[in-house]
């Protein structure tokens, strides 16, 4: 389960009541995100709409199958070209290099 700071738990009260002040600091950054529980439990989370679109953009990339598929229509050549290319990266990423 994620952590989340105490000022980003409110209760579903508490947000309709002061839902302008909620987005405002969410927009302004001052909250990274907001979880909402009612009956003391967390039912939701609120986000920035870019943090959201980043979730959704890996989510859909990670249903890739491929370079070729992420890259349209390329040959096989480059296609596997890149596939290595992205293998090394890993490798960087992870200090395995």
């Amino acid at each position: 389960m994620m952590a989340f700071e105490k000022k980003e738990i409110v209760s579903a009260t508490q947000l309709v009541r002061q839902f302008s002040n909620f987005l405002t600091e969410l927009t302004n950054r001052k909250l990274n995100k907001i979880a909402i529980i009612r009956n003391n439990e967390m039912q939701a989370v609120v986000l920035p709409i870019d943090e959201y679109e980043n979730l959704v953009m890996r989510a859909d990339l990670s249903k890739q199958k491929s370079i070729k598929d992420f890259f349209g229509i390329i040959n096989n050549e480059e296609s596997n070209q890149m596939e290595s290319a992205l293998a090394e990266c890993r490798k960087v990423d992870e200090n395995e290099w």
